[in-house]
């Protein structure tokens, strides 16, 4: 059944080594490399650096017993594919231990999640821009009506005179309207709404938002699948961006890796956005979050981002703090109440 499973199976032993992989899964390799893929890592034809990066939340797994991640890879054929991979560390009867990975091809899903946000996007651009565009034929029909009706030379029926005003009282209720809709634009990222709302939609959002800075650091964002919880969109878009933006500022290695992971623990949701830069020293963790402090270089902004984060996640009643990474870089948590 395992070897006919349209997700990727795969079995890793301690080294990263493939044990056993599934028909679906040696279909991502080249033809000519399936016969060899056991007993390989699969990322023998990557630099150290690389191959270390990929083989790092292997290391998590192994760890911490199971991870669920969003990975994006390329086939043999050159084809893009995301992927929802869990992987789950188990203990033979020798002593020995295994990990047991399954990949779901979600690359569908993902197109769509990356097209509503653009659409969302355009959306937005295009309604401002529509209510603009209306005021002023609007403006001019009421003016014209109010011309029509202290003209002494113009002669109307009792009739006449009820159609103009309601036309004219149609034209100023609609120029009402689109005022207020643009007022309500306006206040829309100065008003907190708590809402239910798809995380995973909010980071393409963010990710939508930091295309050019992502495209020029090269880096890659891997993000796992996210809940559905109440939260205010606007402030929660605003702490991931600063996280990824910080990560980018404080790039060290060749690669950038972002990496969001989460869980859920006592009724939290709980958010760990990792990197693989040059980390927060022990002696200046203390001071991250206060305002205005700077890790010490000339290009660190005005040392408001994590002070702005900290905000964000005290109005959603939770906290942000740094974790004890295992790998080197940094990992912020960010914990809010699932209710």
């Amino acid at each position: 059944m395992l070897e006919n499973e349209p997700n990727l199976v795969f079995v890793k032993n301690e080294l990263g080594e493939i044990v056993w992989a599934n028909q679906a899964f040696k279909a991502i390799y080249a033809p000519d490399e399936r016969d060899n893929m056991i007993g390989s890592t699969t990322v023998e034809s990557f630099s150290e650096e690389e191959a270390d990066l990929f083989l790092s939340e292997d290391r998590r797994a192994m760890r911490e017993g199971r991870t669920e991640i969003v990975e994006e890879v390329v086939d043999w054929t050159g084809r893009k594919i995301t992927l929802l991979t869990r992987k789950l560390a188990i203990e033979l009867a020798n002593g020995q231990k295994r990990l047991i990975g399954i990949s779901t091809d979600i690359t569908d899903l993902a197109a769509r999640e990356r097209r509503l946000v653009q659409l969302n996007a355009q959306l937005k651009v295009y309604s401002h821009s529509v209510a603009h565009d209306l005021k002023n034929p609007i403006a001019s029909i009421i003016s014209a009506v109010n011309i029509i009706k202290r003209d002494q030379s113009t002669t109307l029926g009792e009739r006449g005179k009820m159609v103009l005003e309601a036309l004219r009282e149609s034209a100023t209720g609609l120029s009402n309207s689109i005022t207020a809709m643009l007022k309500a634009a306006a206040n829309e990222a100065e008003n907190l709404s708590f809402t239910s709302y798809d995380l995973n939609i909010l980071l393409e959002e963010v990710r939508f938002n930091l295309s050019a800075a992502i495209e020029t650091a090269e880096m890659d964002l891997h993000v796992a699948r996210l809940p559905t919880a109440t939260v205010e969109p606007n402030l929660l878009r605003q702490l991931f961006q600063n996280l990824i933006e910080n990560s980018i500022k404080h790039a060290a290695a060749a690669r950038l890796v972002v990496t969001i992971h989460y869980s859920l623990i006592d009724d939290e949701h709980v958010f760990y956005v990792g990197d693989n830069g040059t980390g927060i020293p022990e002696n200046k963790r203390e001071q991250v979050f206060r305002q205005f402090f700077k890790g010490g270089g000339s290009d660190d902004g005005l040392g408001l981002g994590l002070t702005i984060c900290q905000r964000i996640a005290h109005l959603h009643d939770g906290v942000i703090e740094i974790h004890d990474k295992v790998e080197r870089g940094c990992c912020m948590v960010l914990r809010i109440p699932a209710r």
